[in-house]
């Protein structure tokens, strides 16, 4: 017995078919644009947040000027990619299209927003609309090299296609943890408010301190399973990869506060990265499957409060109770396993993205 494909599906193949392929080069590239862009909207952010005093009159100068020519330079990128493959090349690299397209409306709408409200400092800048949606844009071009590579019919990425989606992921994670520094333990050490800076999670049991350690908490555990997650059960990354980039997400904070005083988090980032490693080359088969992908999300969210609260107990500035630390690392694992478990409900994957009809899939 044979069955007929529904017609959308014929010419969704022929529209796929049509779209030129992304090299490697080319993605290599694209990645590079991509992280000039980050790097001049990092700074740009915690410029607002450390130094606000010099915001007035520099639309045009410092971070802004490496956050937009970067944004000019993924603009070119795209551009070229079409005068030399095509405009079907747009389709290929869609999300990016979109990404740039958020990013240049983001940019005008922050260059009035200035106009006519002011400059925004400290928490505003996390909130403000024009940078939200800048912040939007962002994601979607972070985001693309991974869309590009789920397009291809490969599980196990070599070397250039392991960089590009641990470039893209640590890369999307740092940013979201940027914008939302309100529950981000990258904020330990900064001074969020005028004359208070925020300590790490665990050691203040100041009321608002220990309510928002564990809303940090529970918000972190929930990012890292997602952002992980997608990742890992559709790809088998190159051993130590994932490692590499929880070592990363683990630098910024030596970066913007004093290393003596935020080391825990880093540590506890390295175990994060060390227990997913053993957890993908124990389970992986060879990629996560749902099970397994919330065993490894609960791992690594009690993980990497296990030994953030280590290193701080073994600096004696540990000054949680048993009940809200341990709570706490369960609180994550819970967390953790969830969220990975719901990211991880079966999706076309490998060969299916290619071939199968569309639709839901069972289990």
């Amino acid at each position: 017995m044979s069955t007929l494909a529904p017609a959308h599906t014929g010419w969704r193949r022929h529209l796929r078919g049509a779209r030129p392929a992304v090299t490697d080069g080319e993605m290599a590239v694209f990645i590079v644009c991509v992280l000039v862009t980050t790097i001049g909207l990092a700074g740009d952010i915690a410029r607002h947040l450390e130094h606000p005093e010099s915001l007035e009159n520099d639309f045009l100068s410092g971070w802004h000027l490496v956050l937009y020519g970067g944004v000019a330079s993924v603009g070119a990128f795209i551009g070229v990619g079409a005068i030399r493959r095509g405009p079907a090349y747009l389709a290929s690299v869609a999300t990016g299209v979109i990404g740039f397209a958020l990013l240049s409306f983001g940019g005008a709408f922050d260059a009035v927003w200035h106009e006519v409200f002011g400059t925004e400092a400290l928490v505003e800048a996390l909130v403000s609309p024009p940078h939200l949606v800048v912040f939007a844009g962002l994601a979607f071009l972070l985001t693309s090299p991974i869309v590009v590579l789920w397009g291809r019919p490969a599980t196990r990425l070599g070397l250039v296609g392991s960089v590009a989606v641990l470039v893209s992921i640590v890369s999307t994670v740092l940013v979201t943890s940027l914008f939302t520094g309100f529950l981000s333990p990258l904020s330990g050490g900064l001074s969020l408010q005028v004359g208070y800076v925020e300590p790490l999670v665990g050691e203040s049991v100041q009321e608002y301190d220990t309510v928002r350690g564990l809303g940090i908490a529970i918000w972190t555990s929930a990012l890292l399973a997602a952002a992980f997650t997608v990742v890992l059960v559709r790809f088998r990354l190159l051993p130590g990869a994932v490692l590499v980039g929880f070592l990363l997400l683990g630098i910024p904070p030596l970066v913007v506060s004093e290393p003596e005083s935020i080391y825990p988090l880093t540590l506890g980032f390295a175990a994060a990265g060390v227990v997913i490693e053993v957890c993908v080359l124990l389970l992986g088969r060879p990629t996560l499957g749902r099970v397994a992908a919330s065993v490894t999300g609960a791992a690594a969210g009690a993980a990497l409060w296990a030994a953030t609260f280590a290193g701080l107990a073994a600096d004696d500035r540990l000054a949680w109770t048993e009940a809200l630390w341990a709570g706490t690392i369960t609180l994550s694992a819970l967390v953790g396993a969830a969220v990975a478990g719901l990211v991880a409900l079966p999706v076309p994957t490998g060969a299916a993205v290619v071939d199968s009809v569309p639709g839901p899939h069972p289990a």
